[in-house]
């Protein structure tokens, strides 16, 4: 059973944008958090909270041939907070988009395809929605969208 309670937003994408610096240094690659907007409650598990936007950027990461950049935009779209996740990685061909977030579908040599479905599930369990737009060559871009504080009231048991 996954425990909700008010958290804050901003301090649990900074402490994954710290967690996961060091080794985005080694990959050459530039993390980038901005919170365009007082977003800090929200009703959420911050341990799989933590999880989606760790695997998210992890991904990234993976998908960046040399000197990446990844940006992570939190801000308010009317009563969701929606948490972007932007890379100059390599892209994803339109044909494979639409089976990204189906077990055991991957495009990694050593995946499991379980990472996005998880991703998927977490964000289905916060009673929010994640789209992914993509261009091949020139990166990523997914969108999480999770209920405000007043708007999720209902998710708490």
């Amino acid at each position: 059973a996954i425990t909700y309670k008010k958290s804050d937003l901003g301090a649990i994408l900074q402490s994954v944008i710290a967690l996961l610096d060091t080794q985005a240094v080694l990959c050459n690659v530039q993390l980038q958090l901005e919170l365009q907007a007082d977003i800090s409650e929200i009703v959420c598990s911050e341990m799989h909270l933590k999880q989606l936007f760790i695997n998210l950027i992890k991904n990234a990461m993976e998908a960046i041939p040399k000197d990446g950049q990844i940006k992570m935009i939190a801000s308010l779209q009317g009563n969701m907070i929606r948490v972007r996740t932007q890379d100059n990685g390599c892209g994803i061909p339109e044909e494979r988009l639409k089976q990204l977030g189906e077990p055991f579908y991957t495009t990694k040599e050593k995946g499991t395809g379980l990472g996005l479905m998880m991703c998927f599930k977490i964000v289905e369990a916060h009673k929010g929605t994640m789209s992914i737009q993509s261009q091949v060559g020139y990166g990523t871009t997914i969108d999480v969208f999770l209920p405000t504080h007043e708007n999720g009231e209902n998710i708490l048991p």
